[in-house]
């Protein structure tokens, strides 16, 4: 008889499993979004008993990973681009596509790094030996390096010598670690390391402004949707501005600070 209750047990357990993975929400958001979006995921849970989960990684391999599969609630890019292809597959809903914050592109080094204070907010720094970025072909924050470095006349020299991450915490780390001269990453993300400062802010007009794009994928159920409104509400737009994002320009040329 006790194999028999044991079986039982197991059998009402499945079901239970089952359904408490279905009622969480899966969010996968780009890797600078990770500390912004989980703080909001934290939040949200606690005030409305839902279990949301946050999934960062680049933008381009989330991307990657919903067309294969992959079960998301929500996806948040970087860079539009891996939105619109998700969207070109009716792999987002477009209906809910919207920017969600933007960011600024600077330039970071070692507080303990031997930098020339003379050439920090000039485009001297970036001549240096050796830049950490994201690989342009997959990571946001590396395409809009590579656009910044190419209209200042600088990337047929560093593109040589620069060392690709697989997103912009790899970059963070190398800078930190005096591993190279400085790294291109987001300001947000420089925000989050007292062991790093700015040493170069890009100007807004020699990349593409930096949007996040976010959307609902049709396997999005009403929790998810809750969540997602949750994300462009006043109390999650001060906490993006609490981590350094900045708001996508009313005009879409340019980028304004959250307020």
């Amino acid at each position: 008889m006790n194999w028999r209750i044991a079986v039982l047990a197991l059998a009402l357990l499945v079901p239970l499993s089952v359904a408490a993975a279905a009622e969480r929400t899966l969010v996968f958001a780009a890797a600078s979004m990770k500390d912004a979006v989980e703080t909001l995921a934290q939040t949200f849970g606690e005030e409305s008993g839902h279990d949301i989960v946050v999934s960062v990684a680049s933008s381009g391999t989330l991307a990657r990973q919903i067309e294969a599969g992959a079960p998301a609630d929500i996806y948040i890019s970087a860079n539009p681009a891996w939105m619109e292809y998700l969207a070109e597959r009716d792999l987002v809903d477009a209906a809910s596509r919207d920017n969600l914050a933007g960011n600024r592109l600077v330039a970071v080094g070692s507080r303990h790094g031997d930098h020339d204070q003379a050439a920090l907010e000039t485009d001297a720094i970036l001549k240096a030996d050796h830049v950490a970025m994201g690989d342009p072909l997959h990571v946001p924050a590396g395409h809009y390096a590579r656009q910044a470095l190419d209209s200042l006349g600088l990337w047929e020299t560093l593109g040589r010598k620069a060392v690709y991450g697989e997103n912009v915490r790899v970059s963070l780390a190398l800078a930190a670690r005096n591993e190279v001269s400085y790294a291109i990453v987001y300001a947000s993300d420089a925000a989050l390391r007292d062991d790093l400062q700015i040493l170069y802010s890009f100007p807004t007009n020699s990349h593409e402004p930096i949007a996040y794009a976010a959307a609902l994928t049709p396997a999005a159920d009403a929790q998810a949707g809750a969540f997602y409104q949750y994300l462009f509400s006043e109390a999650a737009e001060a906490v993006f501005a609490s981590f350094g994002f900045v708001a996508p320009g009313d005009n879409g040329s340019g980028l304004s600070l959250i307020h």
